[in-house]
């Protein structure tokens, strides 16, 4: 019966996970308009230092974070988690922290979030929350943070379900957030338009 029990409850963290594991491939999809406007979107945050901070697993949340950055010409800090979570037994161990809001071992970070003006957070969704790599990070560098926005990479879950616990558990509402479900990781056009008008949002902050 526990075993069963276990079986069950793995299904159903499972199906919350999102782990999508369809490499985005809205990299190699960089139209002319992204390229014509790079230069333009640099300008938006001009005079401000921006660090975009995000943890991975399949690569997914580490590509949007980098072509933020690069579009805003911005720092970049990988979130490490020291936790295994490969394998049948990682995700479920990955769920399990995830959905009970439970914090981890992370890799000392190399930037220090209060040197700069605006943080920008990047999370994939795992059971419907942020992962505990991300948590452990604003819950130890919150205090650091002068403005933040957010952006999360899902299978299908709405930023707007996600955003509001990492402003919470921040501080901070953020300034701008974005979120990426696993079609329009895959659709470079739907994927350039969306992170455009994210960027282009922080001409009114």
């Amino acid at each position: 019966m526990k075993t069963l029990l276990l079986a069950l409850f793995a299904v159903v963290l499972l199906s919350g996970l999102a782990f999508s594991e369809d490499k985005i491939d809205a990299a190699s999809g960089a139209t002319d308009k992204y390229s014509a406007d790079k230069a333009e979107l640099k300008k938006i945050v001009a005079g401000k230092k921006v660090l975009v901070v995000y943890f991975s697993m399949t690569g997914n949340t580490e590509q949007v974070a980098k072509d933020i950055a690069e579009c805003f010409g911005a720092d970049i800090e990988k979130v490490i988690d020291k936790k295994s979570r490969k394998g049948f037994l990682g995700y479920i161990s990955a769920a399990k922290d995830a959905r009970f809001k439970k914090l981890t071992e992370i890799d000392p970070v190399k930037l220090n979030p209060s040197k700069y003006d605006i943080v920008i957070i990047g999370s994939p969704v795992w059971a419907w929350a942020m992962t505990p790599a991300i948590r452990t990070y604003i819950t130890r560098n919150k205090d650091k943070f002068k403005e933040a926005a957010f952006f999360i990479t899902a299978g299908g879950i709405a930023a707007e379900n996600i955003v509001p616990s990492m402003e919470e558990l921040s501080g901070k509402k953020g300034i701008a957030y974005v979120g990426f479900n696993s079609k329009e990781l895959k659709d470079s056009s739907k994927y350039w338009v969306k992170l455009t008008k994210f960027l282009e949002s922080f001409k009114q902050k």
